[in-house]
């Protein structure tokens, strides 16, 4: 009778056989790597035609882990990244809870309503209105653990680079704004982007600042916050 990991990779590989597998777009050019019982070191390099095949490799040999690339390549399965031949990648956002101010995974629950509005705000304040993100390149999934991943796959934006992508989150992380010069827009009704942001922001300032000077109701809740 198996015991110990042996057990648990004895019920993996059973589930392996008989379980219902989502597939990745563009499998064909994607690589995989397994993560298998026991401490063994990982398992990089496979590429994979279909699930078929992915469901033989685990139902033979039952793995703690399983990933697949988020980058394309032509030869995934090649040993060297040299050789693989890169030939665009998903966009991803990576959204974890615990790594907000003040957020912790002590307050399960609390965690992921902070996270999801982040999510949700996202997409809804930057991605779509000011990148022109479509919907239905978009595909949302839970960690696992803390938080949430967008992936996004418009393929006609496969093939940015590194720097175009830290350009990307750089603008939504709102880093190099021109605040000054948001200022000076402050009464233009149609501006968008951050200089609607500095300006909604201002307002919401004053409105606050307001608050405490005239010692309304919650003002002492404002000025903790």
């Amino acid at each position: 009778m198996a015991t110990g990991w042996a057990r648990f990779a004895h019920r993996f590989s059973a589930y392996y056989r008989s379980s219902e597998f989502w597939a990745p777009p563009r499998m064909k050019t994607r690589e995989w790597m397994f993560i298998p019982f026991g401490g063994a070191p990982p398992i990089r390099h496979k590429g994979f035609s279909d699930m078929q095949g992915v469901r033989q490799f685990l139902s033979d040999r039952a793995m703690h882990s399983c990933f697949y690339s988020t980058a394309y390549w032509e030869r995934p399965f090649e040993m060297k990244m040299a050789d693989k031949n890169w030939l665009g990648a998903d966009l991803i956002f990576d959204l974890d809870g615990d790594h907000l101010p003040g957020v912790t995974d002590k307050d399960f629950p609390g965690m992921l309503e902070v996270i999801h509005e982040q999510a949700w705000s996202l997409w809804n304040d930057f991605l779509e209105p000011e990148f022109g993100f479509e919907e239905k390149y978009l595909q949302v999934t839970f960690s696992g653990h803390r938080g949430f991943h967008l992936h996004y796959r418009d393929p006609a934006l496969f093939h940015l680079d590194s720097e175009a992508r830290r350009e990307m989150v750089s603008y939504i992380r709102g880093e190099g704004v021109d605040v000054k010069g948001g200022l000076a827009r402050y009464h233009d009704l149609t501006s968008e982007g951050w200089t609607r942001r500095i300006r909604d922001g201002m307002s919401g300032m004053v409105t606050k600042l307001q608050g405490i000077a005239t010692k309304n109701d919650g003002y002492r809740k404002e000025l903790k916050s």
